[in-house]
């Protein structure tokens, strides 16, 4: 059944939201430039990819820049999901790894990390696997139909050396309404990026 106009305004308004919760709540832990939200100018193009089969296309909801230690430039890419139940989030996540595979085979060279932040957690019985290689894999072959050309044996076509770099490159964030709280305020956070300024400068 399709979803009635105002249903599926109010589902688009609430992940609008979302994704400005989750740019605040990640840029808050300092760590993080989320510079880019959908649908904002210019964000778009940066978080936009095409199945390779069927002439659709998807995008991320948030995208940016790392900062300091080891991940310090790296770029991420986030599905962010705020539900209030659990229902529907196994099928959106295995869709997000799919996505994941498709974006890094084709732009490889900026797919440094992807980021799933949801408000509910989901797959609790396997979480220990959800970031796993064959999690990817198993998430490819269900999603054949946008990635293979009819005829192919997605068994077969699947590349594991991209389901392990997924793998490698995915991250997990729980985050609740009260946790979005427990973060420096702004003048805090001035202070961190101007110590960080400061030890980069060599000062």
């Amino acid at each position: 059944m399709a979803k009635s106009p105002a249903k599926g305004e109010a589902l688009h308004d609430l992940g609008r939201e979302g994704a400005r919760r989750a740019k605040r709540w990640l840029e808050a832990t300092s760590r993080v430039d989320a510079c880019w939200v959908n649908p904002d100018k210019g964000a778009g193009d940066k978080l936009t990819c095409a199945w390779p089969v069927g002439g659709q296309s998807f995008s991320f909801d948030l995208g940016g820049r790392l900062r300091y230690g080891d991940f310090d430039g790296q770029l991420f890419y986030a599905e962010v999901k705020k539900y209030g139940t659990y229902s529907g989030l196994n099928d959106h996540y295995v869709s997000f790894l799919a996505k994941c595979y498709v974006f890094y085979l084709a732009k490889s060279e900026f797919a440094d990390n992807f980021v799933w932040l949801s408000w509910t957690p989901h797959g609790t019985s396997r979480w220990a696997t959800l970031t796993s290689p064959a999690e990817v894999r198993d998430a490819v072959i269900k999603h054949a139909a946008t990635i293979f050309p009819a005829g192919t044996d997605p068994q077969t076509a699947v590349d594991d050396d991209a389901c392990r770099a997924v793998s490698e490159r995915l991250w997990l964030l729980i985050v609740s309404d009260k946790q979005e709280t427990l973060v420096p305020d702004v003048e805090h956070l001035a202070l961190i990026h101007s110590h960080e300024m400061k030890k980069a400068a060599g000062q």
